[in-house]
């Protein structure tokens, strides 16, 4: 398979690197490879929540009333759109034929490595009415650049990285009373102690990764230190299209680095691998660190307790085609922070008093076979989980099925997959049991497109469209019918702990009896300009069914777009 066949998103072009890593791991480098594939962040496309001013787990004091600055404009973000366009075909015509060695490799063993990304984004969100601090239609700008070195030897590498993140322009006016959060860039401002402009310097990596195969026992690797996580992604398996799947598919549903936001999640402790060619075994323990809407990632959060594990078939061992992953994660909590679920907030204690305990067991199977002059690819993926949810006991669950097909031989290669999920919701606030699967630390939006929803108590019909008019460029289509699985239970939104304490990290509204959500339509474009630059541009709009038209009564439909380059060395 040609590997430019196919245009990936950002957490495909994640799985390059993992590829990189992998031959790190195999011994000494002296150069690394670029990925074709853009930096967009997490799947590259959008990301946005609400919540309720009653349940939410974000808290702003009563002096939080401020004047509304509404400043989205088309025109800039037209204008960036061309400006961008112009420079990437510029870089594009000076880039051919260059085969130059990377001045960032420095010698043998030692290179540096670096990503900048720049984004704008514009928000016309639900509105809540009557309410304080109503304002929904806003934009703001973000910046965000890490620095690394990498050292690699016959028994050990050691890898450091530094990031940089900011926000410009934040709406200080966002967070509606009652409403709750009307966009990200309201929980940006709720989450960084209420500035309209936060930025920080911070820790991003810094890790050793031992390598025993010297000492016989080849495959086997221990990391310690602070790296990434991304269950699902444990090894790559060099098809691309296989791959792609994994990482927009299968990977973070339950624990990933929530790389969309301008400050990633990481993780501090120690990981063993040990991989061979018809299995991989991954294990890790962990605390996770601040990120995501809270920019300053630099502190850990040592009140929540991560052990992840996993065993997987690779691709063609048990069947062509296909691999299989049985995997185990617990997740304990016990922050000053208060649980969000569908209990009244005075039955509900605070995690330091009576934490989370949560267990959850799941497997994935994916395939793709030939068919044709195209192929077909489809997905299991399921988890069940059972523990303690705060002084409740806790059982949920949750299941996906897709399945898709590629005509490779016509024009534009389209692609088409469509699938269902369904994630377990609460219908009884009093009975003692707590039964809204939980979604832990996600790498969110992979699966929630324009996230002012998540995968709890969720029900999610989805078709997909995608084509590609060039080996650079990629253009994709979504549409979801979402609705609740319960009732009775809240409306979730958020991407779990993004503080160490005060904001739980996920954000409820009550349902007040009715399911429907509504439908969501998105269009994604992404231009790979050369290996290392590209940008892409994404709207969304979301048409509000029974729930949302009686929730948010002032406007029923919401937008969202994006523009975003991204630089990699």
């Amino acid at each position: 398979m040609n590997i430019s066949e196919y245009i990936a998103d950002t957490e495909a072009e994640k799985i390059i690197h993992y590829g990189l890593e992998n031959r790190i791991n195999k011994g000494r480098i002296k150069l690394f490879d670029k990925p074709v594939f853009p930096s967009e962040s997490e799947n590259g496309w959008h990301y946005l929540l609400s919540q309720s001013s009653v349940s939410a787990g974000y808290k702003l004091p009563n002096s939080f009333i401020i004047k509304k600055e509404k400043s989205i404009s088309l025109i800039r973000l037209i204008t960036l759109i061309l400006g961008i366009a112009c420079c990437g075909f510029h870089a594009h015509a000076r880039a051919e034929g260059s085969s130059k060695p990377s001045p960032w490799q420095l010698t043998e063993n030692i290179r540096l490595t670096g990503e900048l990304r720049g984004r704008y984004e514009a928000y016309d969100f639900f509105q809540p009415g009557p309410a304080v601090n109503n304002n929904n239609e806003y934009d703001f700008w973000a910046l965000r650049a890490r620095l690394g070195v990498l050292g690699t030897s016959r028994y050990v590498d050691g890898y450091a990285q530094a990031e940089y993140s900011g926000i410009y322009g934040l709406p200080n006016d966002a967070f509606a009373r009652p409403g709750g959060a009307l966009g990200l860039g309201a929980l940006y401002y709720a989450e960084n102690s209420q500035n309209v402009s936060p930025g920080d310097i911070h820790l991003k990596q810094a890790y050793l990764n031992f390598k025993f195969e010297p000492l016989g026992l080849p495959g086997l690797f221990l990391k310690a230190g602070r790296f990434e996580v991304r269950e699902g992604l444990e090894y790559r398996t060099g098809d691309v299209k296989f791959d792609l799947l994994k990482a927009n598919r299968v990977s973070q549903r339950l624990l990933g680095t929530f790389d969309f936001t301008h400050a990633s999640r990481n993780f501090d402790g120690v990981e063993t691998v040990y991989d061979q060619p018809d299995f991989n075994i991954s294990l890790s323990a962990t605390h996770p660190t601040q990120g995501g809407f809270n920019i300053h990632a630099q502190d850990e959060i040592s009140d929540i307790d991560l052990f992840y594990t996993a065993l997987t078939s690779k691709k063609d061992v048990l069947l062509p085609g296909t691999e299989g992953r049985l995997f185990y994660l617990y997740y304990g909590d016990d922050r000053n922070a208060e649980a969000i679920d569908n209990r009244a907030a005075g039955q509900k204690p605070l995690l330091s008093q009576s934490g989370l305990k949560i267990h959850t067991l799941g497997t994935h199977w994916l395939t793709v076979q030939k068919w044709g002059d195209g192929a077909a690819d489809a997905l299991l993926w399921g988890a069940y989980q059972f523990g303690d949810w705060t002084n409740q006991t806790h059982q949920a669950w949750a299941f996906d099925v897709e399945g898709g097909y590629q005509w490779a031989g016509l024009p534009l290669k389209p692609w088409l997959r469509g699938g269902y999920f369904l994630g377990s919701g609460d219908d009884n606030a009093a009975d003692g049991r707590h039964e809204t699967f939980f979604q832990v630390l996600p790498t969110v939006r992979l699966y929630a497109k324009f996230p002012f929803f998540n995968l709890m108590n969720l029900s999610d019909a989805f078709a997909q469209l995608i084509v590609t008019p060039s080996q650079a460029i990629r253009v994709g289509i979504d549409f979801h019918h979402l609705s609740l699985a319960e009732a009775g239970d809240l409306f979730y939104a958020g991407a779990g702990a993004s503080s160490r304490s005060g904001s739980f990290g996920y954000l409820g509204r009550p349902s007040t009896g009715r399911s429907t959500i509504g439908e969501l339509v998105d269009l994604s474009f992404t231009h790979n300009i050369t290996q290392e630059l590209s940008w892409t541009a994404y709207y969304a709009h979301a048409f509000g069914g029974d729930y949302v038209d009686n929730f948010y009564r002032q406007k029923q439909d919401a937008d969202f777009a994006f523009v975003e380059f991204n630089l990699t060395f």
